[in-house]
C-alpha cells in the first residue's frame, strides 16, 4: 500500500512533513523530476537512494506537502562536530514556485541545529550562477537553472572554485 497517492493538490500553503523512505514510497520518491533544464544539477533520485542504502552517513527523507509526495532531502554528516552536508535536494518540476525550497532548507538548518548543537556548518554543492558546460547535454545547466542565487538568498557564500565536475561547495554558519 503506497502513502503517496492523494485527492488534494498541494498549495503555498500546504504543511511540509519530512518522512522516512521506506517500502511503501521508495519508487515514488525515485520517480520525481525536476524540470528539463535542471536535471545536470543532480544526480537522479534513483542514485541518489543506491547511495544512501551503501553510506553509513547518509539521512533521507521523502518530503511530502500535506499527503502529496513533492521532493527528497538527503544530508551527510561527515564531521559531526563540524559541518553538515545538504547532499541532494530536489522539488519535483510539478511542484516548485510554491515556496517549499526554502522552508526546506530552513528545515535542514534547524533539523542540524537541533540534533547537533556544536555543528558549526551546513554545506551544499551548487552549480555556479554562470551555469556550466557538459560534454553529455543532460548536464550542461543554463544561468538560469542554477541553484547558486537560490542558496545565496538564503545566506550561504562560495566557499571554493568550481570542482573538477563544475560545481562549487557554498556553506552556511550555523
Amino acid at each position: 500500500m503506497a502513502d503517496t497517492v492523494s485527492n488534494t493538490t498541494p498549495s503555498r500553503n500546504s504543511k511540509l512533513t519530512f518522512r522516512e523512505v521506506t517500502e511503501d514510497n521508495w519508487r515514488a520518491v525515485a520517480n520525481l523530476t525536476v524540470k528539463e533544464g535542471q536535471i545536470g544539477n543532480l544526480a537522479s533520485n534513483v542514485w541518489s537512494l543506491c547511495e544512501a542504502a551503501y553510506s553509513e552517513d547518509a539521512w533521507v527523507r521523502a518530503i511530502y506537502a500535506d499527503e502529496t509526495l513533492v521532493g527528497m532531502l538527503m544530508m551527510a554528516i561527515w564531521d559531526p562536530d563540524e559541518a553538515y552536508y545538504i547532499w541532494r535536494f530536489m522539488i519535483d518540476g510539478r511542484y516548485q514556485s510554491l515556496g517549499y525550497g526554502r522552508r526546506i532548507v530552513e528545515f535542514a538548518i534547524a533539523h542540524v541545529r537541533q540534533h547537533n548543537p556544536k555543528a558549526k556548518q551546513l554545506g551544499v554543492m551548487s552549480t555556479p550562477p554562470e551555469g556550466k558546460t557538459a560534454v553529455n547535454p543532460l548536464k550542461t545547466v543554463k544561468p538560469a537553472d542554477s541553484p547558486f542565487k537560490f542558496y545565496q538568498k538564503l545566506g550561504f557564500r562560495q566557499t571554493a572554485p568550481p570542482d573538477e565536475d563544475g560545481e562549487i561547495m557554498m556553506m552556511i554558519d550555523l
